[in-house]
């Protein structure tokens, strides 16, 4: 009896797991599609460097944001450790590609924090009518230029290796360098924001 249980319990454990990874190919599959069909971007997640000097950037010069938003957000990463470094603050994430915005949610599920949340679409259309203390980018030149009419959305935008294509940066900050080159924050204050 017992090792009829101890095989029906491999077995059930086999069936969840082929059918979690089927899932997921049917998820890169349809996110395979994204990429051809809208223009998106790979995703390259933020490292752990990046994210340290934006969340210094936040804590030195922009401390009393209340909302912060991350465009393009991927995984998440950047979006949970603004809403953990700053709690006072809503964190929220954009992300078009469903396999990353799905892993983001079930991660803030889990993991909290509750001020932090992630949106499925189109960021360009979310953040139209909506304001923002800051925005943090981490994406291609094509986002960037569709970002730039709605500057004005913003307080301060901080955007790692992609600048806004016909604002001059209020200045930059050079961050490491690897494999894939020198990295820089472009950053876009709005008059009078800095602390």
């Amino acid at each position: 009896m017992l090792e009829m249980i101890i095989v029906l319990t491999v077995f059930g454990a086999l069936a969840i797991l082929l059918f979690v990874i089927y899932i997921a190919l049917i998820v890169m599959a349809v996110e395979a599609l994204f990429v051809p069909l809208f223009d998106v971007p790979p995703k390259v997640p933020s490292q752990k460097k990046m994210r340290n000097v934006i969340m210094a950037e936040i804590h030195k010069n922009f401390p009393d944001a209340k909302t912060i938003i991350d465009i393009g957000s991927g995984w998440g990463g950047m979006a949970m450790r603004a809403a953990r470094e700053f709690p006072h603050a809503d964190a929220v994430g954009i992300e078009l590609m469903p396999l990353p915005f799905c892993c983001a949610t079930v991660s803030r599920c889990l993991l909290g924090p509750k001020n932090c949340r992630f949106a499925f679409g189109n960021a360009v259309r979310f953040i139209k009518d909506k304001k923002f203390d800051i925005a943090v980018c981490y994406s291609g030149p094509e986002l960037m230029k569709a970002i730039e009419p709605h500057r004005d959305n913003f307080k301060v935008v901080l955007s790692i290796d992609f600048p806004l294509p016909n604002i001059a940066p209020s200045r930059t900050v050079t961050l490491h360098k690897d494999r894939m080159g020198q990295h820089v924050l472009y950053v876009y204050e709005a008059l009078g924001t800095r602390r």
